[in-house]
C-alpha cells in the first residue's frame, strides 16, 4: 500500500506532478553534463581527464554560494511567519525557487553561447556558476514546498519526487552524445536553455494559486 501511494499522489495532484517534472529535468541537466562537459571543455578547448573535471568546480562554487546565502532566506521566512501572525505559508517557499528558475535558463543561455573555441574557456566556467545556486534554490524550494503542503504524506510526496527525479537523472546522460553530435555544443546547450524557460513560470505561477490548488487536494493542506 505504501508503495502506491506516490504513484497516485502523482496521477490526481497536478501541481505535485509539474514540481516533480521541474526538479526532474533540472536533475537530469545536471546529470547530463557529466557527458557534454567533456565535449565542451575535452573536445572544443582540449582539456585533458583531470582539467574537465575541474570544469565542473564552477557548478560547485555556485551551489556553495547558495548555501551561504541561506542566512539572508531565514531572515526572510522569519520575518514573513512574524506578519502572518507566526504562521507562514508553504507558498513563501516558492520565493527562492523564483530565483534559481531565473538563474537557471540564463546560465544555460551563457553557456551556449560562449561554447565556441574562439572563447576563452574561463567564460563558460563562469556561466555554470548560476546554474549550480539555480538548481540548488529549486531544489530547495520543492522539496521544502512538498513536506509543508503535503504534511499528511509528506514521505509519499517525497518518494514520488525522488521516484520521477532520479528516472530524469538516468535518462538524460544517454542521449546527451547523440544531442550534441547532432546540435552541436550551442544548439544542444540552447535546446536545454529552452527547455528551463519553459519551466521557469511554475514557482510564479503556484506563489499565487498554489493555496487555491492546495484547499481543492485531498492530500495538501
Amino acid at each position: 500500500m505504501s508503495c502506491y501511494v506516490p504513484f497516485k499522489h502523482l496521477a490526481l495532484d497536478q501541481m505535485a506532478l509539474l514540481l516533480d517534472l521541474w526538479s526532474a529535468i533540472l536533475l537530469g541537466i545536471l546529470y547530463l553534463a557529466f557527458e557534454a562537459f567533456p565535449i565542451i571543455f575535452g573536445q572544443v578547448h582540449n582539456f585533458n581527464t583531470q582539467e574537465v573535471g575541474l570544469s565542473f568546480l564552477g557548478i560547485g562554487i555556485g551551489m556553495a554560494l547558495a548555501l551561504c546565502s541561506q542566512p539572508l532566506w531565514n531572515r526572510l521566512y522569519a520575518r514573513q511567519a512574524k506578519e502572518g501572525g507566526g504562521v507562514r505559508s508553504p507558498e513563501c517557499n516558492l520565493i527562492i525557487g523564483q530565483w534559481g528558475a531565473v538563474l537557471v535558463p540564463v546560465s544555460l543561455y551563457w553557456l551556449a553561447f560562449t561554447t565556441y573555441k574562439h572563447i576563452h574557456w574561463i567564460v563558460p566556467v563562469l556561466a555554470t556558476v548560476p546554474l549550480g545556486t539555480g538548481i540548488l534554490f529549486c531544489f530547495t524550494s520543492v522539496f521544502t514546498y512538498l513536506v509543508t503542503s503535503y504534511k499528511p504524506i509528506a514521505a509519499s510526496a517525497m518518494a514520488a519526487n525522488t521516484f520521477v527525479r532520479t528516472t530524469s537523472a538516468a535518462a538524460f546522460p544517454l542521449f546527451a552524445r547523440q544531442m550534441y553530435a547532432r546540435l552541436g555544443t550551442v544548439g544542444a546547450t540552447a535546446l536545454l536553455a529552452g527547455l528551463t524557460t519553459l519551466t521557469a513560470p511554475l514557482p510564479f505561477i503556484f506563489y499565487h494559486i498554489g493555496a487555491r490548488l492546495r484547499n481543492k487536494s485531498h492530500t495538501a493542506q
